[in-house]
């Protein structure tokens, strides 16, 4: 109704400019006032067209994070499985509390997807990283006949355990920033509007 009500105006206006300004009389204003109707309702045909495309073209924020949470939360799971077969209770524990930190990133992205662009490099390069060297833990760890060059890449990765934890924890900080801003922000209004007021 309002798309043929702007046509309508539209159409008017032309008419109206083409009768009181030219010399084209009645029946050619008329024409000249429905081909700018019909000329503009396929201009906004074209434009809705091409607005609904590239909507279509773009994920929805909602769906890219659901799809990212996804499949975080899958290789967290199989970074965590992975413990069952790691030999040291302390090396398991540390890797279980990296899959926790992980567990809240993507548990926070999931309440708030419009923070995707956050974690990105994260999934992509350190979750990522962090399965492969766990992976290969494991591995190299379960072999029986261990030499000294295997035993350097253990204690390696187990010094780099406390690093990659610290790298999780602060992303998770890097997430709730914008919040203790907010919060900051609040407390300081409401702390000025106390003071005006006695």
């Amino acid at each position: 109704m309002k798309r043929f009500f702007i046509l309508f105006l539209a159409g008017t206006a032309i008419f109206a400019a083409c009768w009181q300004f030219t010399v084209l009389g009645f029946l050619l204003s008329s024409v000249a006032g429905a081909t700018g109707m019909m000329l503009l309702g396929s201009a906004l045909k074209l434009y809705d067209r091409m607005r609904r495309k590239r909507a279509e073209d773009r994920p929805a924020p909602e769906k890219a994070a659901g799809e990212l949470v996804r499949d975080g939360m899958e290789k967290l799971r199989q970074i965590s499985n992975t413990t069952r077969m790691v030999q040291s209770n302390e090396v398991a524990a540390r890797i279980r509390d990296i899959c926790k930190v992980g567990v809240e990133i993507f548990d926070y992205i999931k309440k708030n997807p419009g923070k995707i662009n956050k974690v990105r490099q994260f999934t992509n390069y350190y979750l990522d990283a962090t399965k492969k060297i766990i992976e290969q833990y494991v591995e190299l760890s379960g072999r029986r006949g261990r030499t000294p060059e295997i035993e350097q890449a253990l204690q390696k990765v187990e010094g780099m355990l406390d690093l990659i934890k610290q790298t999780f924890d602060r992303q998770m900080a890097n997430l709730l920033e914008d919040n203790l801003l907010d919060i900051n922000t609040e407390l300081t209004v409401l702390k000025n509007t106390m003071k005006m007021e006695g």
